[in-house]
């Protein structure tokens, strides 16, 4: 996940005074100048110009985000509020059913990629292995920076990116039939062409994907000492109860790092790591305070306690 670009903070920012035509202004003046966030850029910008009661303009924007080969979901152009004055014109409902096509287009092309990233010395004994899944609307290569601190210390990093898109280049762990069949058979890959430490094994996530890391370690699909769930989202604690109740491994570790201001994933994940514990899973948690939905600033020394505490009992 490389970070987002000072202006968009800045947008946001704005957005939540109620200030739309600055936001509008300031992201127009950069949208073209970030090409790896330029699709995000659009769609924020109709987000902006409807809201300010230019429908036409709205549509103008969606139409050239389109003619530039991005597309965009359900989530995105029907369920958020920002858009329900768009809903039903002629014009945009066309622009939606471009979009949709386009997605459903490449979901049929699309297949379960993933990126390894060595260890920066060849070692001579069995190498311990991290899973990390990226968040969603997002991709591996994306979250690829925050897991190299592990390659120095001779552990193999492994970034699955999921086949299920979301946008051009964007990609969720919604479906959880095809990620609890693509995961295991990436590890299979990994085992095959890689001398494993399969008693330091740890899969872990960001939002979504953290969600995914703790669904497939309790699931127990391949072996794993522990998982780390960075800002997981989890919904309902009570769905997790059928996993709670039959946890394949008896030995599993769980770390969650979390922000004390994402008030959507910190209470659930707070709940969910109560059960865990409750059920025989040993957890450690770092909150940090001021953080939102985030990954922490500090994320290398982070990342090494938390496999401290996973891999040694």
């Amino acid at each position: 996940m490389k970070d987002e670009p000072v202006e968009f903070n800045q947008t946001f920012d704005l957005y939540f005074k109620g200030e739309y035509n600055k936001a509008y202004e300031l992201l127009t003046s950069v949208c073209d100048h970030y090409p790896d966030w330029q699709g995000r850029a659009y769609e924020i910008r109709v987000d902006m110009a409807a809201m300010m009661g230019k429908l036409e303009l709205a549509e103008d924007i969606l139409d050239q985000a389109l003619n530039l080969g991005y597309f965009y979901n359900d989530f995105v152009l029907r369920r958020d509020e920002d858009l329900k004055m768009l809903q039903g014109r002629p014009r945009y409902e066309r622009l939606v059913e471009r979009s949709f096509k386009t997605l459903a287009d490449e979901q049929v092309k699309a297949r379960p990629e993933l990126l390894i990233i060595e260890p920066e010395n060849s070692p001579e004994r069995k190498m311990p292995l991290l899973i990390g899944l990226h968040g969603n609307n997002s991709n591996a290569q994306g979250f690829s920076d925050y897991w190299s601190f592990l390659t120095k210390n001779n552990w193999l990093v492994a970034l699955p990116q999921s086949a299920e898109i979301s946008g051009k280049g964007l990609y969720v762990w919604n479906d959880f039939k095809r990620f609890e069949n693509d995961i295991p058979a990436h590890f299979e890959k990994i085992k095959g062409s890689h001398s494993l430490d399969e008693d330091k094994t740890i899969i872990a996530g960001f939002s979504k994907g953290g969600h995914a890391a703790i669904h497939l370690a309790l699931k127990g699909f391949f072996p794993v000492k522990g998982f780390l769930a960075l800002a997981p989202y989890v919904g309902d604690v009570n769905t997790w109860l059928p996993l709670l109740n039959n946890i394949v491994n008896n030995k599993l570790r769980g770390y969650f790092v979390l922000g004390g201001q994402d008030q959507d994933c910190t209470p659930g994940a707070l709940s969910l790591k109560d059960k865990l514990i409750e059920n025989g899973v040993k957890c450690e948690v770092e909150i940090f305070s001021e953080m939102m939905h985030d990954i922490p600033a500090n994320f290398d020394e982070v990342l090494q306690r938390a496999v401290n505490f996973i891999i040694n009992e």
